[in-house]
């Protein structure tokens, strides 16, 4: 009924601000149920490749799979008394099957080996997404790092104009970080996608001494890792990839900070791109919405990974109670980063960079965030210390009233030791970026050469 969810993630309000597509489809009831109904089929294929049922079971487990049409009010009513959706669901195979389907169906299974299953075949297309997004959002920034690799700004640290530096080494530095969770999510991967069969404690008994050839097979078929050992009570691969969302979040949120706050009108330097954002009373007034929006999911983010290591709670061969926090827990974080990733796509590919108040804005301390560039010219004359005592010097008697430019060329110590050409160069912001070209391209040929020996 329109207007009855109670949830931003399903919400008809909300829900494409904190959802993508793809992802939500991932973390529905209609894909958790196609990958249970998925092992059921493909676990019965694999005991008949093992000789454990019969071939025509299997056959007509995989058709009853393939064609169950699910009483999804049922299902509702008994998994609210059950407390588990496994046994209605086997339930309802079982009563739309042959047979040999109410024979064989489930054989040697528990609930939480489909559960634990299922939940590593939804992570492994959700990594397999966010990778995808990761990349997308890394050739964004690669595109706008090289385009603006000599768009000179001021540098900023502490909020304090600081130094010269570029837009371009500045949204590199976003890169880097992105570079470095594509290698965290690859090395986290096989982990992450680790599915479960053990049996109702872990040992497969209720298969006996085929148990590891099943798990194997069943493993291989499903695409998943094969467990080491017995891990009914584990949960720290789920606990790892929710904290490495967390990582990501903290790359966009400096990335949406970084736009907000040089959006500002004192500023003006960048400029959101998307259009709306408009205020409901003040018609001057576009509002940030793709950062904040950002901001908002990275807050999310955090909070689910502080949460995350719940999961671990864990006692005997399992508890229920801490394991169902990843029914929330982990497809909500998912969709927060996602839905992150894809505003900050957008964000970054419609972003307006000014470069003429990028070049203005030096202007805000008359210059003199380029100091330090003329104390290092003095030094190589006079020594560091001496340079730098006496530019400290000469800002500090400055009353506003001038630019460095004109307090360095009427200080005769100064002109004594530097040139007007030389005194000019170093008060200029191109003269002073350093490796700036060096450092984007040494951080553009890191992701790309990753992204192309990952792809090869």
């Amino acid at each position: 009924m329109p207007g009855s969810q109670s949830s931003v993630f399903d919400s008809e309000l909300y829900s494409s601000l904190f959802t993508q597509p793809e992802m939500k489809s991932i973390w529905s009831d209609d894909n958790l149920l196609r990958c249970w109904l998925t092992f059921e089929a493909t676990i019965a294929h694999v005991q008949t490749e093992l000789g454990i049922i019969p071939p025509e079971a299997a056959a007509e487990i995989s058709a009853a799979c393939q064609t169950l049409k699910i009483d999804w009010p049922r299902l509702a009513s008994e998994t609210r008394s059950v407390g588990m959706a496994i046994k209605p669901l086997v339930d309802q195979i079982a009563d739309a099957g042959s047979p040999l389907v109410k024979k064989y169906l489930h054989w040697g299974c528990t609930t939480q080996d489909l559960l634990d299953t299922a939940l590593a075949m939804r992570m492994k297309q959700t990594l397999q997404l966010l990778r995808r997004q990761l990349v997308q959002l890394g050739e964004t920034l690669k595109a706008m790092a090289l385009e603006h690799r000599h768009t000179v700004m001021v540098a900023r640290t502490n909020s304090v104009d600081a130094s010269a530096t570029t837009w371009g080494l500045h949204v590199s530095s976003y890169l880097s970080e992105l570079t470095r969770h594509l290698q965290r999510l690859d090395r986290l991967y096989p982990a992450a996608t680790t599915g479960l069969f053990g049996g109702a404690v872990g040992n497969l008994a209720s298969v006996g001494s085929q148990g590891m050839a099943i798990r194997q097979q069943l493993m291989d078929a499903l695409g998943l890792s094969c467990p080491v050992g017995m891990s009914n009570a584990s949960q720290d691969h789920v606990v790892e990839v929710v904290q490495f969302f967390a990582l990501v979040h903290g790359t966009l949120c400096r990335m949406a900070n970084d736009v907000e706050t040089q959006g500002r009108t004192s500023v003006a330097e960048l400029r959101e791109g998307e259009g709306g954002g408009g205020s409901s009373t003040m018609p001057h007034k576009t509002n940030p919405r793709a950062s904040n929006m950002i901001q908002t999911l990275s807050r999310m983010g955090w909070n689910y990974a502080a949460g995350a290591t719940s999961l671990l709670d864990q006692c005997d061969v399992r508890a229920a109670s801490a394991r169902v926090l990843n029914w929330t827990l982990v497809p909500e974080s998912a969709l927060a980063l996602s839905a992150s990733l894809e505003r900050a796509v957008r964000l970054f590919t419609h972003l307006v960079v000014d470069k003429e108040k990028m070049r203005g804005n030096f202007a805000a301390s008359k210059n003199f965030i380029m100091s330090e560039s003329v104390t290092m010219v003095l030094a190589e004359k006079m020594g560091r210390g001496a340079a730098y005592d006496l530019m400290k010097a000469l800002l500090k008697d400055a009353d506003g009233s001038k630019d460095l430019l004109q307090c360095v060329l009427e200080n005769q110590t100064v002109l004594d030791a530097l040139t007007e050409t030389e005194i000019v160069a170093a008060c200029d912001p191109l003269s002073y970026l350093g490796c700036n070209d060096a450092l984007i391209e040494e951080t553009v040929t890191a992701f790309d050469d990753y992204i192309h020996v990952q792809t090869a």
